[in-house]
């Protein structure tokens, strides 16, 4: 019974289970807490932090619910209680996603949380000319070399009338270097952040008023991408499609076809010419199979940049 079931937290880190066969928003499931400003709890695959009494929990853990485990950081000891499940139509969330009803879309990149046993945290935005530039269209992700170890889309924050990542990254040794890119589907462009840092386990860094800040290794002012055009037509398509592109030079360019989960199904090398490029692509993966019908990612690596379209095989 969850209203004669006090799990007791002690200051710093806890494991908590969660008791109740229903989900809470994540202010209601914690109003028992004498919460403080700082105050962290995290999933598997999400977070939130308690600003003030007055804006409660913000992040991408919405709702506590079943069978799920969590830890939580606290500045003061305390009793979490769970209360009964709320009727009440109209409950306030912490965030709205996208500005409020916007849906997010399909992640570009995707990471088996399961595969690693510890996590990192932080608070982040594209800076860019001083300013907070990130957009509901940008996803933030991190390597450790070529393997991506997290990734978290934009999320719209009402209080700041702005757009922040909540990114949660994975290892399961702590000393890794992490480097960032960013994916703005908007432009379907993918460019990497100068910002590195090293994984260290239950870390956590920025807040909403203090966002860890990310900046393109350029000015931010010019393409890093050479490529002038990239088209895919037909899209969709069931037999063949031809990838257009324009470059402004010759060299060797790789074109990646990958699923949603971020696996690759099929690559291209090709020697581009200056001007107009055309390659056929019959919808099989490298090992001569017709793929699945669904949405499949292309992405063009030329020498100094890659850009990316979605394509959709019938």
């Amino acid at each position: 019974d969850p209203a004669t079931t006090h799990i007791p937290l002690v200051t710093g880190w806890n494991w908590i289970g969660y008791v109740p066969s229903y989900s809470l928003p994540i202010n209601e499931a914690l109003s028992s807490l004498p919460s403080q400003t700082g105050d962290l709890i995290k999933s598997q695959t999400a977070f939130a932090q308690y600003i003030n009494p007055s804006l409660g929990w913000i992040g991408n853990l919405l709702y506590m619910q079943p069978p799920n485990g969590y830890q939580m950081k606290v500045a003061s000891a305390g009793m979490l209680t769970y209360p009964p499940p709320s009727h009440a139509k109209g409950v306030s969330q912490p965030l709205e996603s996208r500005g409020g009803t916007e849906k997010l879309l399909a992640a570009f990149w995707n990471i088996n949380p399961a595969q690693y046993e510890h996590t990192m945290t932080l608070i982040g935005m594209l800076k860019v000319n001083q300013a907070n530039a990130t957009t509901a269209s940008m996803e933030l992700g991190a390597f450790a070399g070529s393997e991506l170890r997290g990734s978290a889309q934009a999320i719209y924050v009402a209080p700041l009338n702005a757009y922040i990542f909540f990114f949660t990254a994975y290892a399961n040794t702590s000393g890794e270097q992490l480097k960032f890119k960013l994916f703005d589907s908007a432009s379907g462009a993918v460019q990497e952040l100068a910002e590195a840092m090293y994984f260290s386990a239950d870390l956590h860094q920025g807040s909403i008023e203090a966002p860890v800040p990310f900046t393109f290794k350029s000015s931010g002012t010019r393409d890093l991408t050479p490529v002038q055009s990239f088209d895919i037509q037909p899209n969709p398509f069931s037999t063949e499609t031809m990838f257009r592109f324009v470059l402004p030079s010759a060299q060797e360019v790789r074109l990646t076809v990958t699923d949603m989960s971020g696996r690759e199904v099929s690559r291209l090398g090709t020697e581009a010419r200056p001007g107009l490029n055309t390659v056929t692509w019959n919808g099989l993966s490298d090992a001569g199979a017709h793929l699945d019908a669904g949405v499949y990612f292309v992405r063009l690596q030329t020498a100094t940049g890659s850009v990316v379209k979605k394509v959709v095989v019938q």
